[in-house]
């Protein structure tokens, strides 16, 4: 095997390990797990709604919400991150904790956390993405900081309107850049005890 290709392959075998290990909302007790989720929505909307005012109306208009904080680490070819956060029902309140598992392939270098969020126009794909379907995703991301936080890939959107969702990126440092091709597999999960 050549000397690249040796390098390449390791670097899958790292990533695909740390993809797997999904990270567990932190708290000792399911009361602290929810605090932590409570912070990160209300810092996270906080962020949001200053960013891009527009967010409030479709979140308020949307059947449902996804927050999440990811930590994603890039070396060339490979990457791989993990999260958690909640999928929130607007109609009612009612909330899915998530843990998250991500595996990119493409170019780019670097770690950063992000917290994205996700507005459903389509319950379908609401109810699916809490169900843990894999979702694949082709695009380039660019973020930049702003102030103490920042807003990825220009307007930190990706709208599609047929796609039945909206992606906004919120970032907690530096500056990256990659193009990526990734999976991202969603598992509902329950508090501790």
């Amino acid at each position: 095997m050549r000397p690249f290709a040796k390098t390449a392959f390791t670097l899958l075998l790292v990533s695909a390990g740390l993809a797997g290990c999904a990270v567990s909302i932190p708290g000792e007790t399911g009361a602290q797990q929810v605090e932590t989720i409570d912070a990160l929505v209300e810092r996270t909307l906080t962020d949001i709604y200053q960013q891009e005012p527009g967010t409030r109306e479709a979140i308020a208009d949307s059947v449902g919400y996804v927050i999440a904080s990811t930590t994603i680490t890039k070396v060339p070819i490979v990457g791989a991150g993990n999260g958690y956060g909640v999928a929130i029902k607007t109609s009612n309140g009612e909330r899915t904790y998530l843990e998250m598992v991500r595996f990119d392939v493409g170019g780019g270098w670097g770690a950063r956390s992000l917290r994205p969020v996700v507005i459903f126009q389509d319950e379908a794909k609401f109810e699916d993405f809490i169900d843990g379907v894999w979702d694949a995703q082709v695009g380039a991301e660019a973020a930049a900081k702003v102030g103490e936080s920042g807003a990825a890939g220009g307007a930190g959107t990706d709208s599609v309107p047929d796609k039945g969702y909206t992606i906004h990126i919120i970032t907690d440092a530096g500056v990256s850049a990659t193009a990526t091709a990734g999976l991202i597999r969603v598992k509902p999960v329950n508090l501790k005890e």
